[in-house]
């Protein structure tokens, strides 16, 4: 298993967003199984010093469920200690896949944070991420409703996971229509009128 479904919660939508929570999951899109997971909750004090909110998001926050909001809050690690931590999850980075359902939010965030924090380059491969949306789009499916609570980075990863992983499977497993000959075309006859 070589894929890793990430998922962050933030308080804004700009690469410079607070950072609230980072969650994980290594999975394996051909059978659907998951595997090592990871979820940090960062303390909110700690996430303002390395990112600016915006009233927008803050906005969007007070309307979703109280259990995603007090998660949202409930952090106590720092930053650097999650960003060091991910790093430690079982794949191999320079090969790993890391998924998201839109890796110019998420992986984006990620990079920032990676460069900021930590002073460094995120660990995969800027040519191995890959888009939740996409696949979706491609299999000409929704995905369907969350499941676990909405908006906790950890239970959003686990079930961006494993509809991907219904939806590479069904695409996987469509055989291709095979090409068919082109007819010949039909003889032209010889007309008088032509020569």
């Amino acid at each position: 298993m070589n894929h890793l479904m990430i998922d962050i919660e933030t308080l804004g939508t700009r690469p410079n967003a607070p950072i609230l929570s980072i969650g994980a999951v290594v999975f394996d899109p051909n059978t659907g199984k998951q595997g090592a997971t990871f979820y940090r909750a960062i303390d909110p004090a700690n996430a303002f010093l390395h990112g600016v909110p915006d009233g927008d998001t803050f906005k969007w926050w007070m309307e979703q469920s109280d259990a995603a909001r007090k998660a949202a809050v409930a952090g106590n690690t720092l930053l650097a200690d999650a960003l060091t931590d991910l790093t430690k999850m079982p794949v191999v980075w320079k090969d790993v896949q890391v998924w998201a359902n839109d890796p110019d939010f998420d992986v984006t965030i990620l990079n920032y944070a990676f460069h900021k924090v930590l002073g460094q380059l995120a660990p995969w491969r800027f040519w191995n991420t890959r888009s939740c949306r996409t696949i979706a789009e491609v299999a000409g499916k929704r995905p369907p409703k969350p499941q676990g609570v909405h908006h906790n980075a950890l239970d959003d990863a686990k079930h961006q996971a494993k509809w991907v992983s219904d939806m590479w499977q069904g695409l996987r497993g469509k055989k291709a229509t095979p090409a068919t000959k082109p007819a010949a075309p039909a003889p032209v006859a010889a007309d008088d009128d032509l020569l």
